[in-house]
């Protein structure tokens, strides 16, 4: 039953996918599903950033830096935005932002653009009534946002849940809450920016880690949740609408 529950959100993204290739013919099926998943991972990126400044205002914080590099539309974007910078390290990323010393807003901050997650495996299932492989490779990006994360954004949500139970597991462990695990690492094990290579710090960012694959999973098992519900599994045939 246990492994039922922690595997649904993945069994149900396998026969979604199956049904989309099971298509006749199956090239073309994945033709469209490749040139959807470009168009969509393209359109997610600088919307997935946009949506980390959006809950950081919403949390009441503001926003002073946002970096999208120019293949993902930052030129145009910083026209429309002030905040917006072209170019950067990363695909996207927020480097300026100030939450008044709220975790909540914080939380809000990192977290909020996987809202996007929550409706994408009912999309998912919609696209494969509809027969469109193009839309079910558009909506990817949104499905697997959580696991791409893992050593980004949700280890940095982990990171401020651990804080809230564990502050003082070491005297910077307000450094340790980071959303780029290996860089963190690297600091750490080069005693970079006030970092030092002990046991407490490493425990705080392996547990920081779990935790985030937590979330992760209760981010996608909450998208599983709204597929089940707007489509039951027993109560419809994968093809077509009826």
């Amino acid at each position: 039953m246990i492994t039922k529950i922690t595997t649904a959100p993945f069994r149900s993204f396998l026969r979604l996918y199956e049904a989309i290739l099971n298509q006749d013919p199956v090239t073309p099926a994945l033709l469209r599903l490749a040139l959807g998943l470009a168009l969509g991972w393209w359109l997610y990126v600088p919307l997935h950033e946009l949506l980390h400044a959006a809950g950081c205002y919403l949390g009441g914080g503001t926003v002073s830096e946002l970096e999208i590099k120019a293949i993902y539309g930052g030129g145009l974007l910083k026209m429309i935005f002030p905040f917006i910078t072209s170019g950067g390290t990363y695909a996207g990323r927020l480097t300026g932002f100030d939450t008044g010393g709220s975790d909540s807003c914080y939380t809000l901050t990192v977290f909020f653009p996987f809202i996007l997650t929550l409706p994408s495996l009912m999309l998912m299932e919609k696209s494969c009534r509809l027969k469109s492989a193009f839309f079910f490779g558009f909506m990817l990006p949104a499905f697997m946002a959580p696991i791409i994360s893992l050593s980004g954004d949700f280890l940095e949500l982990g990171g401020i849940f651990l804080y809230q139970i564990w502050p003082d597991v070491t005297s910077v462990s307000r450094l340790l809450i980071s959303d780029d695990l290996f860089r963190l690492f690297g600091e750490i094990g080069e005693n970079q920016n006030g970092l030092r290579a002990t046991s407490g710090n490493y425990i705080f960012v392996i547990f920081s880690l779990l935790i985030g694959t937590l979330l992760a999973w209760l981010t996608l098992y909450l998208a599983e949740t709204w597929r089940a519900l707007t489509y039951p599994v027993h109560n419809h045939k994968i093809g077509g609408e009826r």
